[in-house]
């Protein structure tokens, strides 16, 4: 499957590293009570959003820089990553790591509206970070229209999540065409 692949700098590993310190150093005690959620996994995702940063601004998306300010537990949403002001891209992160034990992955809670029903505008940007080299696949900028027309919202294979939250994986991903992963680039993109 076609992947873009984007090559971070230091710099940006170290911002990302001195935001995941920050996080975790507010949240604790949220992230002890969630479970499973890691302070790679504050890396992994800043990473992923950097990348996807960088990769749409380059194809002419004038997109605004990743958020990597601190925010009360009480002010999480749904809210996209990345946004032109009309599109909104959901980026999600997954290490070689994770990817190696649980297959090419990213999870999404099931009470999020995107999962129930799509949503114009919205897209999902799958990525895999390798923490070892600071690069990132990007696996494509796929509509959460295609998403539901092709029932890519499955259950977990760790079952413990599967109560609050689904998975979409990279196999059925495969089954959706060119355009349909990267059909965004051309419809709006710059280049």
């Amino acid at each position: 499957m076609k992947a873009e692949s984007i090559k971070l700098r230091k710099r940006d590993r170290t911002e990302v590293e001195r935001f995941a310190d920050a996080r975790m150093g507010e949240n604790q005690s949220l992230y002890k009570k969630r479970g499973g959620f890691k302070r790679e996994d504050i890396v992994v995702g800043a990473l992923a959003e950097l990348a996807a940063y960088r990769y749409l601004k380059s194809r002419g998306f004038k997109v605004k820089r990743p958020d990597f300010s601190i925010h009360d537990a009480k002010k999480k949403s749904y809210d996209a990553d990345l946004s032109d002001g009309e599109r909104h891209f959901h980026v999600k992160g997954q290490s070689i790591s994770s990817a190696l034990k649980y297959g090419n992955s990213w999870l999404m809670q099931r009470k999020d509206k995107l999962t129930q029903e799509p949503q114009l505008y919205n897209y999902l940007v799958p990525t895999q970070v390798n923490l070892r080299t600071n690069e990132v696949l990007i696996f494509g900028i796929i509509s959460f229209t295609a998403l539901h027309h092709y029932q890519v919202f499955m259950d977990c294979k760790v079952e413990w999540f599967n109560k609050t939250k689904c998975a979409i994986y990279l196999d059925s991903l495969a089954f959706l065409s060119h355009k349909a992963r990267w059909g965004v680039l051309n419809k709006y993109g710059g280049h």
